[in-house]
């Protein structure tokens, strides 16, 4: 049986890319890119055939008709190439360019240390990325490239292209998993990806890995792999948090969209709008609201962000003006200026501090992790720096831990 992937998106996926579409600044910022990008897809392939190995149907059957089975049952037209690094860590990837085939790549241990079903939606989920164009937007360059001016999108468009990106991939597991017709190898796949292990030691429990969403707004997980591109922030992370991933195929697997694709009864199944719902409140957890909604609540949060920026910025050795262009990306330009007198900042800090304590928990504990990428700015987090925000997160009553594993995280993002 064959399915729609459109049919399966995930709703933010498709309204904030049908959103972004519009954007002045997206549409300069994709102009620039196809001039900057002119013929890259021949150099990427060309790359790829110098170092890596380009898998034939004679060398893996296997994996030949693993890829076609899955392109089938998507209606996914276009020629496929498939490649293998040497790489030891588990990590999969997808380039789709106008011209020429779709290139998959797979590091040499994700091939050998994946069952057949994992590897099914690994490559389910990286055709769902080209089936459902998600090249079309790329991303972080979309967000980040600059000119004399400035970036080409403005803040709060950046923010809009990071959360669409993140709900790109919820559309993307979807894709996997039909190709897969099995959630227990999603969610295995799901545990090495995170856990870097291939051991039967470890038995992998989809919902019990999905309950970890519950504890995300106060003690955010690491991430594994390292990605180059990623950034610090979880507002500006191209991907979600795995648990929040993993229930989200979780809820889907009880969807009756993915019942009916698999050739399963969808008698009392989830509707895919029930699926959206719950995805739409797990992916919150990384979508500042404090930095964007207009409230007396987030208002406080603001100024205190502001504030406790400044003073772990003036931590080691002053104020840089790197760390204050770090403040103004999460701000806006309006405070892009350096602090003309850093004392009077920091005696408003108490003050702030106390106003913020109104604030429910998981603001404030973004708000301490926004913190970090201030004092991440110059490429190092110093002993002072991490003292000012221990104490500051302690006023806030927030775990100390956040920012711990925050800047563990941003140290090993996983794809």
């Amino acid at each position: 049986m064959q399915v729609d992937a459109r049919a399966l998106q995930a709703r933010r996926d498709r309204e904030l890319r049908a959103e972004l579409a519009d954007d002045f600044g997206v549409k300069k910022a994709l102009e620039k890119i196809r001039s900057l990008q002119h013929g890259r897809g021949y150099g990427y392939r060309r790359g790829l055939l110098s170092r890596a190995l380009r898998l034939s149907r004679s060398m893996s059957p296997e994996i030949a008709d693993l890829i076609a089975d899955c392109a089938r049952l998507i209606g996914y037209p276009h020629p496929i190439e498939i490649y293998v690094t040497p790489d030891m860590g588990f990590n999969a990837s997808c380039f789709r360019d106008t011209h020429g085939p779709t290139v998959i790549t797979l590091t040499s241990r994700l091939l050998e240390c994946f069952t057949p079903a994992e590897l099914r939606f690994v490559v389910g989920h990286e055709l769902g990325h080209a089936a459902l164009d998600h090249y079309g937007l790329p991303m972080p360059i979309t967000a980040s490239l600059r000119d004399m001016g400035g970036t080409y999108v403005s803040r709060t468009t950046a923010l809009k292209l990071y959360a669409w990106c993140r709900a790109a991939e919820i559309s993307a597991d979807r894709i996997g998993l039909v190709c897969a017709a099995d959630p227990e190898a999603a969610a295995s796949g799901f545990f090495k990806l995170a856990s870097g292990m291939a051991s039967d030691r470890v038995k992998p429990d989809l919902a019990t890995f999905a309950r970890q969403v519950e504890s995300l707004a106060s003690a955010p997980e690491a991430r594994d792999a390292p990605r180059d591109d990623d950034d610090t922030l979880d507002c500006f992370s191209t991907h979600p948090y795995n648990p929040v991933r993993v229930r989200a195929v979780w809820a889907f697997s009880k969807s009756a969209p993915y019942l009916a694709a698999i050739g399963r009864p969808t008698a009392g199944a989830l509707s895919l709008e029930d699926v959206d719902r719950l995805v739409d409140r797990d992916m919150a957890l990384m979508e500042p609201t404090y930095l964007q909604e207009r409230t007396s609540t987030n208002d406080d949060l603001r100024r205190l962000l502001y504030t406790a920026g400044v003073a772990v910025a003036a931590a080691h050795g002053g104020v840089d003006k790197v760390e204050i262009d770090a403040l103004a990306m999460l701000m806006g330009g309006d405070h892009a200026q350096m602090p003309s007198d850093v004392p009077a900042i920091l005696k408003d800090l108490p003050g702030r501090i106390a106003a913020a304590k109104e604030a429910p928990l998981a603001s404030r504990a973004q708000l301490v992790q926004h913190l970090t990428i201030i004092a991440a700015a110059d490429g190092e987090v110093q002993d002072e720096e991490l003292v000012v925000m221990e104490d500051i997160a302690h006023q806030l009553g927030v775990d100390a831990r956040v920012i711990h594993q925050t800047i563990r995280g941003a140290q090993h993002p996983i794809d």
